[in-house]
């Protein structure tokens, strides 16, 4: 698609919602840094194993785990966001932020318990 047509396709989709930048702030702050942050600490701890099968076989990978766990979130990231631009309508385009927000928020406050204990 050439950039004039790309750009067109982008320009008549609606401007965010304060709602939706909001849910998108969110999902970055929980799922994007506060999950990363707790997920690379918890599993750097001795002795510790990821209980996801998917991420223990990332980690187990060539590169550090500090490297592709943030290239899967920047990936998921990119998916998200084309899902919300290809939606495109609401209420279904306000829910892609918010469910990535609130499985941010569960998963960085499931990773915190582990590591208290």
């Amino acid at each position: 698609m050439p950039s004039s047509a790309l750009h067109a396709a982008l320009s008549s989709l609606p401007a965010p919602s304060p709602l939706e930048l909001a849910l998108w702030a969110l999902a970055v702050v929980f799922y994007g840094v506060g999950d990363y942050a707790t997920t690379v600490a918890a599993a750097s701890r001795p002795g510790a194993r990821e209980r996801n099968p998917i991420l223990r076989r990332l980690f187990a990978g060539r590169l550090s785990p500090l490297v592709s766990f943030a290239l899967v979130k920047a990936a998921a990231f990119c998916l998200f966001f084309a899902g919300y631009l290809f939606v495109g309508v609401r209420p279904i385009r306000t829910a892609i932020p918010g469910a990535v927000a609130v499985v941010g928020i569960v998963v960085t406050v499931q990773n915190i318990r582990v590591l208290r204990r």
